[in-house]
């Protein structure tokens, strides 16, 4: 399970993604999201199976935004270690799931 996921915002009902000049990304969805925006990729926090794994405030940022829209995500489990399963009211079920978001350009 490499990597875990990081920068994760729970319960987002809007967004706004702006660059200096105030140009940018707005968005919403029709229930409330998950979203991710980071300047670096997953490959920067987990270089393979020789573990190495690096943290978020390690990393030199990227000049680009990786920009995540999630419906939902499972928890990550670590009750008593970190190979067991998150509690059950935490998981995510294997079934279909569905979800609309809008992003609009902001000027």
């Amino acid at each position: 399970m490499l990597p875990q996921e990081t920068g994760n915002k729970t319960d987002v009902r809007w967004m706004q993604l702006t660059d200096k000049n105030g140009s940018g990304l707005w968005i919403s969805g029709d229930t409330v999201l998950n979203i991710t925006a980071r300047h670096f990729l997953d490959k920067d926090l987990d270089d393979g199976l020789e573990k190495h794994n690096s943290h978020a405030g390690e990393l030199k940022e990227r000049d680009l935004t990786i920009l995540s829209i999630d419906l939902q995500q499972t928890g990550v489990g670590g009750i008593n270690s970190w190979g067991t399963w998150p509690l059950e009211k935490y998981q995510l079920k294997y079934k279909d799931y569905s979800y609309t978001f809008i992003i609009k350009p902001i000027q």
